[in-house]
């Protein structure tokens, strides 16, 4: 029901197939790990951060065509157990909010929302709402204590693809291969600031090879948040529903290491 009311779309990697065998382990470019544990230490150091995410998200219908599905929005990180993700797109409006005790989702434009206790920390409800609930921050991976470990736990090999520019800010192309099927790219800002500027992932392991892809803009990484931020006052009129059981064959969300 709470997906029905919300427009929540199944998570890239639900419908995983059967694993394929463990492929022999790659060699990891030394330059590309070396960005990456930059890039991962740089926001496993951030007390607390903003940033603007607009992405899309590739579904493949029935008959085989692929379409994209468009969002936005606006992600608030304040550790070790705050989180807010004001969401918006094709199918739904969308809020996030973890407080330390309950984390909740709210359908705007269905005044419905759905809330459940939740762990004591960032990461444990990350996994929480991840495995039990069948639902996925917008890269998720990148917010967590330990950003490198999350991204390189299945990686079969990394390539180091050389410089770019993202939205007018040069970067550094890294390309990784993870054993599950999965294949995933960071542009990473180049200079002090080693964040991640654009993230894409693709499931090849599933029909048509859907991609999931979204631009990180506007970093703040001295934010004034207030507690209120993060705890959600359900409107009068909104009605509670409870959150659907994911699904019993669904593989890992999306994500780099997932």
């Amino acid at each position: 029901m709470l997906a029905l009311l919300l427009g929540v779309t199944p998570l890239m990697g639900g419908a995983q197939q059967a694993k394929a065998p463990a492929e022999p382990a790659e060699k990891m470019d030394p330059q590309a790990q070396r960005i990456l544990r930059q890039m991962s230490d740089f926001l496993a150091a951030q007390r607390e951060f903003s940033v603007r995410t607009e992405g899309t998200l590739d579904e493949v219908l029935e008959s085989g065509q692929k379409i994209q599905r468009q969002r936005e929005g606006d992600v608030s990180v304040q550790r070790p157990n705050r989180l807010r993700v004001d969401r918006s797109g094709d199918l739904a409006r969308l809020h996030l909010f973890y407080d330390g005790q309950r984390f909740t989702l709210q359908g705007e434009r269905a005044n419905a929302y759905a809330t459940t206790p939740a762990p004591s920390t960032l990461d444990a409800t990350l996994d929480m709402a991840s495995l039990r609930l069948g639902l996925d921050a917008p890269a998720a991976d990148l917010l967590v204590s330990d950003p490198y470990t999350a991204l390189t736990e299945d990686v079969r090999s990394g390539s180091y693809l050389g410089r770019a520019v993202v939205d007018g800010t040069p970067v550094h192309h890294l390309a990784f291969r993870n054993r599950e099927g999965v294949d995933w790219e960071l542009w990473v800002e180049d200079g002090p600031r080693p964040l991640p500027r654009r993230y894409v992932i693709t499931s090849r392991d599933m029909p048509g090879s859907p991609q999931y892809s979204v631009s990180l803009s506007d970093w703040n990484l001295s934010p004034q948040f207030t507690p209120q931020q993060f705890q959600f006052t359900p409107p009068s009129d909104a009605m509670r529903v409870s959150f659907a059981e994911p699904n019993p064959q669904g593989g890992k969300p999306e994500g780099g290491a997932k």
